[in-house]
């Protein structure tokens, strides 16, 4: 009986560091579900049902606030979001890129993964071949004292001589470099 007790103990102790190994290790399992985004004539997978906002953002190119749509929700501790605009000048896109990128980007400290180099290109199929299409991973502090980590992507569709600014981005507690990958991924841009 005393050798069954221990054998018995020992074979929980086991199970339970594993277990604890594994909820440290992994990211959490989201529920993915396909949502349209009409106007931005893509498709993109949420791990939560998103909700749709419009607002006026001047990004400082000097040409005033743009009209930025965003489809975005809460998923256990992480936000997920895409937002777009329409920039009149297609030829300007690589710079909208770079001024959104600023705006976001600025006094943080890259957050690199295995997989996930910040900087590196991000060119989804149907998106304009930019320099500024890129992901990136950064940390930094909030205005509370606590730390964000911001897992984002750039870039842009040409739509006739228009073009589609799209920024897809995660708002986590921590680096959660294979959900940021799932959710990017995931982004596709559909035919006109």
């Amino acid at each position: 009986m005393l050798r069954t007790s221990h054998l018995l103990r020992r074979t929980l102790a086991a199970a339970l560091l594993m277990l604890l190994g594994a909820c440290g290790a992994q990211d959490p399992e989201l529920p993915w579900r396909e949502v349209q985004l009409n106007e931005a004539r893509m498709l993109a997978y949420f791990p939560c049902e998103p909700e749709v906002a419009r607002t006026p953002v001047d990004f400082g190119m000097g040409d005033g606030p743009v009209m930025v749509s965003m489809m975005g929700c809460d998923a256990i501790d992480s936000t997920y979001a895409i937002s777009h605009w329409l920039l009149d000048d297609a030829e300007r896109a690589d710079d909208a890129l770079a001024f959104w990128q600023a705006a976001v980007l600025t006094k943080l400290k890259a957050v690199d993964g295995k997989n996930f180099k910040s900087g590196a290109p991000f060119v989804p199929a149907g998106a304009m071949p930019l320099s500024r299409s890129i992901q990136a991973t950064v940390e930094g502090e909030g205005a509370a004292g606590w730390t964000m980590t911001t897992h984002g992507v750039w870039f842009a569709r040409k739509e006739g001589d228009k073009a589609r600014i799209i920024h897809a981005v995660i708002y986590a507690p921590k680096p959660y470099h294979d959900l940021a990958r799932q959710f990017f991924d995931r982004l596709v841009l559909l035919d006109e």
